[in-house]
């Protein structure tokens, strides 16, 4: 085995093309192959498949989740007005039946009827409807789950960003996790972070933060190269942009190296946020929030069709926020308008055109002296709400827009073209002052300020050829394509001087003296181009292979004005992975690959030669439980990830790097969702990270790299009565845990903390009111220690009234 792995870093680029070009060998079917009707969404299947007998294990629950189960199991797509299925109960199915008899079981006693229009596809209608759909109505919704859409109730069982294809989670040999709407409201999530907090091993970079989405995950730093809005690369700048929950239908966790699908991006794993899009059943929402912190919120979510034929839809999504924090004098205000249309001229073709307007208005929190938090000091705790800039000079402005579409166009049954595009502009004015020092005493710390402009723009366009063949007993399903990204940044700052600040008994109104010269004025420019090729391998029932290789180059340029010195630096990868699963009859599915990442390193060593990429290799296998007809998923990844060329001192040059340092992390991570029974839901994670830096000149060597807990864990609960006196009622509760972290420089120890959160809601008729409460025992916790310690947030309560029509 060791010989092995050592042959495939060696000679990485020498055995992946190889495969690859095996598998391009085989791509062409024999020339009496079958194409098979409709094989590009579902694979041929003859009517014989109409009457075999298949396990069913469907537990009584609302229709509409009931019908997907079913159609996990069977492949069966259905077609309906999702408004005649309101309030049905399904009485569920389990045995050995054929789908004919199972779908009748399971519709027994809704009143609903169903005709199989062909192989795979199914129409549904009550049975005192005069007529009956056909799946070439264009007005029919109501299909199983997609990658592409809305999750269905709190479990997901499919996934595109670990393949940019609709898999099913149990297919793809890496671990993968997927938070829905339905979660992310129920939680009343206002952050990316929080949207995230009950994914195993994956932390906020900070504690409390309403400027960026900065994370660590397995023990390495991530941050906007690898945030992916829609498949797309989000911004080149961590300050551009947060996330806005309400405006997004799933976020997805891809862990480990990913450079394969995406190009650079950091070694512990991707996040893709999928946005809400335009659909057929009209959706009419508005929902008013009030709460802790003179909280006050709307936000409206409205989409339908614009014409009778549904061929064009639309749908626009809003929120507008004024609020205060826990942190005295930083607000956090918001206004965010999400209009989105799609346009299907026929049935082959689609295209979604989409744009997001953002305006922020908040503050900049830089966190506290370790002295007064995680260490003792004799004036006592800092209090988290304290402010340590001048409420006159500091500020966050920032203003987004973004455009862009989605286009798709399937050429033949088997073979289907896709380009997604989009433009940002982002503009960040803000001014900060920071802290430095204690003064004598401990109590007052100096202080300096500094104002910035920052304006960036990004273009990013992704170009895909998706293709289905057959090559013997081999099913390919063949994704190539080539992404490009080009992004400028501009940037100028201005120094200055503030007096210091008692942090124990502050008074505010020093005056801040700015510099008259900048002291960064710079432009830069980065463009990066990746060509990639995927092979999912079907082999019979239960293989699945995984074959992908990635060639990229990544150019910048960055012009300093205040000197005229321009710096240029090109670099470039090839990264790879490799993956299998088996697909056991019971649900089970073993798993195991081989994944690469890659990320551009600026900067020169002491003979002023650029610094090559980091990289990064992943060795995982796991198992994931997806018991066929059940709301339940269950997965449990063991890895170890290497990252190397990371900078370390010179040892023979004082001042300088080379890149000869290395960091490995190690872990287990189990993550599982189910429906135990039709009103209880119960989510539950836990990460055990075992990471340290195994090479390095400097004084890091074998400490832990920062905000990585040896141990995290959370579960989340739901209590929902599908019927009787309490139907419409939510109660849900969790809690979650983060074991000790270091800080920066590895000398203190951060403390564990438990965090306990619940909620409540009612629904009746067209209205639904909620009540939300996160910390609620308001615990005081250290969150991180970076170049400040963060508190984590404080109890919040926020009440909730929706209506819906």
């Amino acid at each position: 085995m060791t010989n092995l792995t050592n042959f495939m870093v060696r000679n990485k680029t020498a055995a992946f093309a190889a495969l690859l070009l095996a598998t391009t060998a085989l791509s062409s079917p024999p020339a009496n192959a079958a194409t098979g009707k409709n094989h590009l969404l579902s694979p041929a299947v003859d009517l014989a498949q109409v009457t075999k007998v298949t396990a069913f294990a469907i537990p009584a629950q609302p229709l509409a989740q009931a019908l997907a189960r079913y159609s996990d199991v069977t492949g069966v797509s259905f077609a309906y007005k999702t408004g005649d299925f309101s309030g049905i109960q399904s009485p569920g199915v389990t045995g050995s039946l054929t789908p004919s008899d199972a779908l009748t079981r399971l519709l027994s006693g809704t009143g609903i009827i169903f005709e199989f229009t062909g192989e795979r596809t199914v129409a549904l209608s009550r049975s005192d409807t005069a007529s009956r759909l056909t799946l070439g109505t264009v007005s029919v919704e109501g299909r199983r789950e997609s990658a592409f859409g809305p999750v269905p109730g709190l479990i997901a069982g499919r996934s595109a960003s670990g393949t940019k294809t609709d898999t099913p989670i149990a297919e793809v040999p890496q671990s993968i996790s997927v938070v829905g709407a339905t979660q992310m409201e129920r939680q009343k999530t206002q952050t990316l972070g929080e949207a995230l907090r009950y994914t195993p091993g994956i932390l906020k970079a900070q504690g409390f933060n309403r400027t960026d989405d900065g994370f660590y995950m397995r023990g390495f730093q991530g941050s906007s190269e690898s945030m992916y809005v829609d498949g797309l690369r989000g911004t080149t700048n961590v300050y551009d942009s947060m996330a806005e929950p309400y405006l997004l239908e799933r976020v997805e966790v891809l862990r480990g190296p990913a450079s394969v699908l995406y190009g650079q991006a950091s070694p512990g794993g991707v996040i893709n946020m999928v946005t809400k899009k335009p659909t057929a059943d009209p959706i009419n929402e508005v929902v008013a929030d009030g709460g802790f912190f003179a909280r006050k919120q709307v936000s409206a979510d409205h989409g339908g069709r614009l014409d009778a034929e549904g061929r064009l839809t639309y749908r626009i999504t809003a929120l507008v926020r004024d609020s205060d924090t826990m942190v005295d004098y930083i607000p956090d205000d918001k206004v965010v308008a999400a209009p989105s249309l799609t346009w299907r001229p026929d049935d082959d073709t689609s295209l979604t055109v989409q744009a997001v307007y953002q305006k922020v208005s908040t503050m900049y929190y830089y966190g506290f002296p370790e002295v007064g938090t995680i260490k003792p000091n004799e004036n006592g705790r800092i209090d988290r709400s304290r402010f340590i800039g001048e409420p006159d000079f500091n500020k966050f402005e920032r203003e987004v827009f973004s455009g862009g579409y989605e286009l798709e166009h399937r050429v033949t049954d088997r073979v289907k073209l896709k380009q997604n595009f989009r433009y940002s502009d982002f503009d960040n004015e803000y001014a900060d002052i920071y802290y430095s020092s204690y003064q004598t005493g401990n109590q007052s710390v100096t202080r300096a300020p500094y104002a910035r402009n920052d304006h960036s723009r990004t273009l990013t366009i992704d170009n895909q050829a998706h293709a289905e063949i057959s090559t013997g007993p081999l099913e390919h399903t063949l994704v190539g394509g080539f992404d490009y990204t080009h992004g400028t940044f501009r940037r100028v700052q201005y120094n200055g001087t503030v007096g210091a600040l008692n942090l124990y008994n502050p008074s505010y109104g020093s005056a801040v003296t700015l510099n008259t010269t900048t002291a960064t004025d710079s432009f830069q420019t980065i463009d990066q181009v990746g060509f990639y090729l995927q092979d999912q391998m079907a082999i019979g029932d239960h293989w699945r292979l995984l074959l992908g290789g990635r060639n990229d180059r990544a150019k910048t340029a960055t012009e300093n004005y205040r000197t005229g010195a321009t710096t240029t630096t090109t670099q470039s990868a090839f990264t790879g992975r490799v993956g299998a699963v088996y697909l056991f009859d019971n649900g089970l599915s073993p798993y195991a690959s081989y994944t690469e990442s890659f990320q551009p390193q600026t900067g020169t060593d002491a003979s002023s030669k650029a610094f090559d990429p980091t990289t990064g290799q992943q060795y995982e296998m796991g198992i994931k439980f997806q018991p066929k007809g059940t709301d339940a998923l269950v997965t449990l990844s063991a890895y170890e990830l290497t990252r190397q060329n990371v900078l370390t001192t010179d040892p023979d040059n004082s001042g300088f790097q080379v890149q000869t340092g290395e960091i490995r992390s190690r872990g287990i991570e189990i993550e599982a969702k189910a429906n135990l029974t039709p009103d209880v839901t119960l989510l539950a994670g836990y990460a055990y990270t075992q990471a340290k830096v195994t090479k390095s000149n400097g004084t890091d060597l074998g400490n832990r790299p920062t905000n990585t807990p040896y141990h995290q864990a959370s579960m989340w609960g739901e209590y929902a009565p599908q019927a009787g006196m309490l139907k419409g009622l939510v109660i849900g509760g969790g809690v979650r845990f983060v074991g000790n972290t270091v800080n920066l420089s590895s000398t203190a120890v951060v403390p564990y903390y438990f965090v306990a959160d619940a909620m409540v809601s009612y629904e009746v008729g067209d209205l639904k009111m909620a009540l939300n409460v996160s910390n609620i025992l308001d615990n005081t916790y250290i969150a991180a220690c970076t170049y400040g310690c963060f508190y984590g947030d404080a109890r919040t309560v926020t009440g909730s009234l929706t209506y819906r029509w």
